[in-house]
């Protein structure tokens, strides 16, 4: 169920993202997206009930749905007609790879040394300052008008 539930709610939600980016812009989905996946992350230090982590994992499949799907829109947004699609998606797939690989290591030496409480706040201050970088830096990238 934990693994599974996050699956079923992406595959509902993508296309409601790509829908609801369109009314209300790229940059207000992606931040709530980063958003709730630092709650996301506070939630699990403070759940131990195995139904509630069942909930907890069905915001999971919210911010899956919302950082997938934006992401992709964000870089065809920024790369239309610069012929560097697939450049700028190689480069994100790399650093999500890297983020991944170093992420796991360091979070399990922290709780390994701290305890679960640790690793959890640490685990939610990467998506908290994810938040930060896209409300301060990242313009909404919707194209007022589309090439096609």
């Amino acid at each position: 169920g934990l693994i599974v539930v996050p699956q079923v709610v992406v595959a509902i939600l993508a296309p409601w993202i790509g829908y609801w980016s369109e009314l209300w812009g790229r940059k207000p989905l992606l931040l709530a997206g980063f958003a709730i996946e630092a709650a996301r992350s506070l939630l699990f230090a403070f759940v131990s009930d195995p139904m509630l982590m069942l909930v907890v994992q069905l915001l999971d499949g919210v911010t899956g749905a919302a950082v997938t799907v934006l992401t992709l829109l964000v870089v065809t947004d920024l790369t239309t007609g610069t012929g560097r699609f697939n450049l700028a998606q190689g480069v994100l797939g790399t650093m999500r790879g890297i983020a991944a690989a170093i992420g796991t290591a360091s979070v399990g030496f922290i709780v390994q040394q701290f305890g679960d409480l640790t690793g959890f706040l640490l685990m939610a201050a990467g998506p908290a300052l994810g938040a930060v970088v896209i409300w301060t830096l990242l313009p909404e990238t919707k194209p007022a008008k589309y090439l096609d």
